[in-house]
């Protein structure tokens, strides 16, 4: 039997409502096939919720740092406490102490193994880093912070009204104002890019949740953090929430 001339036609209109079809269910739905929620109110509601409950960590790292010129990892031991207070140890081969920072408020100590440099003293006058982390000092100001998804006040979170992704929304605090993604499945943030108008922009990427026993709440193995075309990768592979941190870890004697 001939098929009839509007066989041909019909089949690719068929196919080609499916392809929209998809498409639509693709801009509606994330990777991780859960909407997000259009009440940014419950995003705002986590986000208080996680750094009311995580304020100090402690854990072994590993640290890939990539920059036009090159690439370079190290291992580490990170102790933290919210907001303000850092002990960073990275190590070389065997274990052997390569460089040491020390953050207390706006208080900043670091030793360089290999040269004998150091330095102790307010945060704003510190000089750059001898090892290779691309971070300007200052930016170690806000970054524990980051860590604890702290932001200051005032926090708010509004949808952008513009977009057709349904995760996107802005995030505005004592920062600023920035593109803010949510991972819907912590309903905690994906990445964080901004602040808007800033001659110098950044890019915080959160991934690889879990579950933390105890506290009902995921927390970010994975950080990503880029400064211009720069590349910083911090993953955890071993992480204590809440752990009691003795304060001689914080203190800067160098």
């Amino acid at each position: 039997m001939k098929r009839s001339a509007i066989y041909k036609p019909l089949s690719l209109g068929v196919a080609g409502l499916l392809l929209l079809l998809f498409e639509a269910c693709i801009q509606r739905v994330p990777k991780g096939g859960t909407p997000c929620q259009p009440n940014a109110r419950l995003y705002r509601q986590n986000l208080l919720r996680f750094s009311h409950l995580y304020r100090s960590l402690s854990g072994h790292v590993k640290i890939n740092v990539q920059t036009p010129e090159e690439r370079v990892s190290f291992s580490g031991e990170l102790y933290a406490t919210s907001p303000d207070r850092l002990h960073f140890d990275i190590f070389g081969f065997l274990h052997r102490p390569r460089f040491l920072l020390i953050k207390n408020g706006d208080l900043l100590a670091w030793r360089d193994f290999d040269s004998g440099r150091h330095y102790l003293g307010p945060l704003e006058t510190c000089p750059s880093f001898p090892i290779k982390i691309p971070f300007p000092p200052r930016f170690l100001k806000d970054f524990v912070r980051i860590l604890f998804l702290n932001f200051p006040p005032p926090l708010r979170i509004t949808p952008t009204g513009r977009s057709k992704d349904s995760c996107l929304f802005l995030l505005k605090c004592g920062w600023g104002t920035f593109n803010l993604v949510i991972d819907p499945v912590p309903s905690l943030p994906s990445e964080i890019t901004g602040p808007q108008n800033s001659p110098a922009p950044f890019r915080i990427t959160f991934s690889e949740y879990t579950e933390t026993p105890g506290y009902h709440m995921k927390i970010p193995f994975r950080y990503g953090i880029s400064i211009g075309k720069d590349r910083v990768t911090l993953r955890f592979t071993l992480l204590k929430i809440n752990p009691d941190i003795p304060d001689r870890y914080f203190i800067p004697l160098m």
